[in-house]
């Protein structure tokens, strides 16, 4: 199968996409593009977010990645200076394919990993910086789809949340600084009605009081923020800037207008069939509210799980990297699309950016980062289904 197709892309975008295309005539700078740069795991169901760190302190990234019905499911590939990844031989427990998060848990100057189960199981992997672990295991009350690992009480440990599939909503555990967990509260509580699947969650300071924050996203309950106190306690609820049947997939924090004030960046689907579909944009002012700023990036037929944010071009804004379906029909499988940021909240796609329109199969995330250390962001997307893949798309240098 043809990867991408660019010139098909274009004569089938023409007329619905020109809006997006806006700023990119003869006056426009010449951008970069992408080519792919290295294949990994063919033929897995590669799920959930991976993890992009130096695990054994050679300066180079490393990649930690998860798949569906794989043995073991949690994959390690050891980084070299050149963008190149080897694979570590397994000594940890296989739980199943499982949510990832990472981060110093016990001080020692190594990133540890904690692997949260869509099983249940959340194992800790305390690192010895020479590619070895130390193993942990605790068994939660739900199958998990989102982790993230950050200081909520001040304590000096990181403590650890959970986004849960289908019974407990968000759950935070405080951590000792050994690798221990201990349960500390779930969100919402109670539940507003029956669960429904967790999808994403990201952590960060929206209101700008030094604590740290929490956005998660469910179906059908839609988007949920949490604001927190510094101690572990949490005040906040459904967002509602965005309609709760419009299912969140993805989410991502980051400051695309330059004000200062973290901004949220959505994929996920509309609320009905036949409605534009893509990223959506939602300023916030540091004070809880937000405002939409998605003109530009409703040009999908079908938006998939997976966005990411970086600067591409190197002009200083934060650009949109999406995954979605252009042609309406999902056998013709899913894409990456570059929309390009402004600096002001406006976007634009970005036509000939070398990534594939079509032809992948169902994405399941994509991150951002110099694997290379040539100065410029690699894009790394994650593929499920019956050919899925990790795909790593290097940036060309404009002729």
């Amino acid at each position: 199968m043809v990867p991408f197709e660019r010139r098909s892309f274009l004569r089938l975008a023409v007329g619905g996409l020109a809006a997006g295309y806006a700023g990119l005539g003869k006056s426009a700078p010449t951008l970069p593009t992408y080519a792919k740069a290295l294949t990994l795991g063919a033929d897995k169901e590669w799920r959930f977010n991976p993890l992009l760190i130096d695990l054994n302190g050679d300066g180079h990234l490393d990649l930690v990645a998860t798949a569906r019905l794989a043995q073991p499911a949690l994959h390690i590939w050891v980084g070299d200076d050149k963008g190149g990844f080897t694979p570590l031989k397994p000594t940890w427990t296989d739980i199943g394919y499982a949510a990832l998060a990472t981060g110093d848990i016990n001080g020692d100057g190594f990133p540890d990993i904690v692997a949260a189960s869509h099983f249940g199981a959340v194992q800790t992997l305390l690192s010895d910086g020479k590619g070895g672990f130390t193993q942990k295991i605790l068994h939660g009350e739900d199958g998990y789809v989102a982790a993230q690992l950050a200081d909520l009480n001040g304590d000096g440990h990181l403590d650890l949340i959970l986004v849960g599939y289908a019974k407990v909503g968000i759950e935070v555990y405080f951590g000792d600084g050994t690798g221990n967990w201990k349960l500390h509260t779930r969100l919402p509580e109670p539940l507003p009605r029956p669960t429904l699947p967790g999808r994403a969650l990201v952590v960060g300071d929206l209101n700008h009081d030094g604590h740290l924050d929490l956005v998660a996203a469910f179906q059908r309950w839609g988007v949920y923020i949490y604001y927190g106190d510094g101690k572990g306690g949490f005040t906040g609820g459904p967002a509602t800037f965005r309609p709760a049947e419009q299912t969140p997939e993805s989410l991502a924090l980051g400051d695309v207008n330059s004000d200062g004030k973290l901004d949220i960046i959505i994929n996920g689907s509309p609320s009905g069939r036949d409605q534009p579909s893509g990223p959506d944009v939602y300023l916030g002012d540091g004070h809880g509210e937000w405002k939409a700023s998605s003109a530009g990036l409703k040009l999908l037929k079908h938006a998939s799980v997976g966005i990411a944010l970086g600067d591409l071009d190197g002009d200083g804004n934060l650009d949109i990297v999406a995954a979605g379906n252009i042609t309406g029909n999902v056998r013709d499988g899913y894409g990456l699309f570059w929309f390009r940021g402004d600096g002001k909240g406006g976007w634009s796609l970005v036509p000939e950016s070398g990534l594939p329109s079509k032809g992948l199969s169902a994405v399941h995330s994509i991150r951002l980062a110099d694997v290379d250390h040539d100065g410029f962001l690699e894009i790394i997307a994650l593929c499920g289904g019956n050919h899925g893949a990790i795909t790593i798309w290097k940036r060309q240098q404009p002729v």
